[in-house]
């Protein structure tokens, strides 16, 4: 076998065509060659922009023995999680139900047939920190697989037991009739940080889905309200922030929002804009405006081409020197901030904001469009895939503007976006996932048939015109046929992924869940109850999991 990844559109499979693992794209083939070999695999999951992918490339995939040890006992996949991100939920939830946590890359070890038996994220090339080193790891796990074969089926049968047990049900919608909202709220309550904002200790990410369901308690529950309120105070202040360029990175690192991982996603942006919105409806506060509109304008911006808006900036920028330095186009020196010094504060150069103060931000501004205007090192790269579920997410970002605006422009590129989508990403009921350029890849997922429906519904709220109302439900009728099996949904069209727990963005089964509930009937579908009693024995359950389905199953009881 050899590296096939030259092939392949994907910036994240280019970025490692000339490595000495023999990669293969993921497909069906691989699968049949490994159990013609009867060899296991090793998938590698991760994205173009994600830092610790790169570390883990450069330290290890690079290196020409541990390439070698990796070849000798494995048959090694690399997958962009953009590209297949049913795939990418399977192998995570692998890793939450045996304990660990998950992320990129991500690291998993499987059987012939794909099942896994061992996984984690980042490994080192030595050990540190608790981690062993990645050629450890395979060694041992390569002779498992070849000395002891059963016992490696072993972890995966237990698996295959376990997620049997943990996706069967036996209850119905009819029992959320005694579910506790109020009390399944105080669950996401419990992961608040009042001090600081966000959710946790540690890193902070946004977790729109989670302030998306608190949204429903902000005028009722005055915790929830300053929470809230702090939260949104932070997104607009901190090093989450770029407030020179405009535009959100992917997450901060600490927990006081100070210093971020510096990858720039078009689906963080686009919700992070919306939340701003709908905080600016409650609380007039023209800071969220301000840097909800910034933010859309940056997109419009910086993402956009003639085939859609593109997927991501990466973290990592040239340095002057010529080496990728992880946010090194962003940094800046206290001499640079000398004349606004009392306003801003730098951590490890990365500019916050001392306060959150509409009328201080705007005077800011003068300063950080000088600065950006005077930036002359070499911007970060982009992935410049067209996902079609993100730039639906954004198109509602859009609409939203819209609506709280009144300025006619976000109508317009709402619009425009809407129809390039449709050139390029759909044709009859078929929905294609990713384009490069405008070359379509031909894969489906849920994902893409949610948000696209579920944005087709906010152009009918916001114009009124019903033929976007004859299009989701033309959609949702295709989504039923294709991704339902015994009465339940799936990610996948293959109908092997059920999960239905956020993460970053809203779980489509969620979304799709939420499209039936409240726009069933309109949509023309007249049987989904098996749907909805497995979405509601999800809640019940595991509700702390589910913010999504929680805020959809609000709006249906409310």
């Amino acid at each position: 076998m050899q590296n096939t990844l030259s092939e392949q559109k994907s910036l994240y499979l280019k970025q490692h065509e000339n490595n000495p693992v023999n990669w293969q794209a993921y497909s069906d083939e691989v699968f049949e060659k490994a159990k013609q070999l009867n060899m296991p695999i090793f998938f590698s999951i991760g994205y173009s922009s994600c830092h610790w992918c790169h570390v883990m490339a450069h330290e290890t995939f690079e290196n020409q023995v541990a390439a070698e040890i990796l070849n000798k006992y494995f048959i090694p996949v690399k997958i962009d999680r953009e590209e297949f991100p049913g795939v990418d939920k399977r192998y995570q939830f692998y890793l939450h139900a045996t304990g660990k946590r998950g992320g990129w890359p991500l690291s998993v070890f499987t059987l012939p047939d794909g099942r896994p038996f061992f996984g984690g994220t980042y490994f080192p090339p030595k050990p540190t920190h608790g981690l062993p080193a990645f050629t450890e790891i395979v060694v041992q796990l390569g002779k498992l697989y070849r000395e002891n074969q059963k016992e490696a089926e072993k972890y995966a049968n237990n698996f295959d037991a376990f997620m049997q047990k943990f996706t069967s049900f036996e209850g119905c919608m009819n029992d959320l009739r005694d579910f506790d909202f109020h009390t399944a709220s105080e669950d996401f309550s419990k992961m608040f940080d009042a001090e600081f904002g966000g959710l946790g200790r540690d890193a902070k990410f946004p977790n729109i889905p989670v302030l998306n369901a608190m949204l429903y308690y902000y005028d009722t529950d005055l915790y929830v309200r300053d929470f809230m309120n702090l939260t949104a105070d932070m997104l607009c202040t901190s090093g989450i922030y770029d407030h020179v360029n405009g535009g959100f990175y992917r997450y901060a690192v600490d927990r006081q929002w100070t210093v971020p991982h510096f990858e720039k996603m078009l689906y963080d942006n686009a919700q992070n804009a919306v939340f701003l919105l709908q905080m600016y409806e409650r609380t007039d506060n023209m800071l969220y405006f301000r840097i909800a509109e910034k933010t859309i304008d940056f997109i419009l911006h910086e993402f956009n081409t003639d085939f859609g808006l593109i997927a991501a900036m990466d973290a990592d920028s040239l340095s002057d020197d010529g080496k990728l330095v992880e946010g090194y186009y962003y940094l800046y020196t206290e001499n640079a901030m000398a004349p606004v010094r009392e306003l801003v504060s730098l951590q490890e150069g990365v500019v916050n904001v001392n306060e959150a103060d509409y009328e201080n931000y705007v005077r800011l501004e003068k300063h950080f469009d000088l600065l950006k205007d005077t930036n002359t090192r070499e911007k970060p790269a982009k992935d410049t895939k067209i996902i079609l579920s993100q730039n639906m997410l954004f198109c509602k970002a859009l609409l939203k503007m819209f609506e709280v605006s009144g300025k006619e422009y976000y109508l317009e590129q709402a619009s425009a976006l809407m129809n390039k989508m449709r050139h390029f990403h759909m044709e009859g009921g078929t929905l294609f996932r990713v384009n490069y350029a405008g070359e379509v890849m031909a894969h489906v997922t849920l994902e893409d048939y949610a948000y696209t429906i579920d944005t087709l519904l906010e152009f009918l709220h916001v114009t009124k015109e019903r033929n976007f109302l004859t299009e989701a439900a033309k959609l949702t009728q295709r989504a039923l046929d294709i991704f339902t099996k015994d009465g339940l949904i799936y990610l996948d069209i293959d109908k092997t992924v059920a999960d239905t727990f956020d993460d970053s963005m809203p779980n489509p089964i969620g979304v799709f869940a939420g499209l039936l509930l409240n726009y069933g009937e309109a949509l023309g579908v007249e049987d989904y109850g098996k749907i909805m009693d497995y979405a509601a024995d999800r809640l019940i359950k595991y509700a702390s999991g589910h913010p999504t389905l929680f805020s959809n199953f609000m709006r249906y009881i409310n």
